[in-house]
């Protein structure tokens, strides 16, 4: 299942969805101290920045479908 993060943090929500075989395609933090920390442990997974200016542009690098949107939501 393929996986779009949302609110990402430093990553909590996405060590469970990879711990049930879940594969993270893209995600979306706005933090820079929680980019870090993501760039860091997922270093070949996209990170976009502002949610208000994500539409439509995972689909420039997503080379596969997005099964779940999860996220934690502040």
């Amino acid at each position: 299942m393929n996986g779009l993060s949302l609110f990402s943090g430093v990553g909590g929500m996405d060590i469970a969805f990879e711990s049930v075989g879940g594969k993270i395609i893209t995600m979306c933090e706005i933090d820079p101290f929680c980019q870090q920390v993501l760039r860091k442990h997922w270093p070949s997974v996209p990170l976009l920045g502002d949610i208000r200016e994500v539409s439509g542009q995972y689909e420039s690098f997503a080379k596969q479908p997005i099964d779940i949107i999860y996220g934690g939501f502040p």
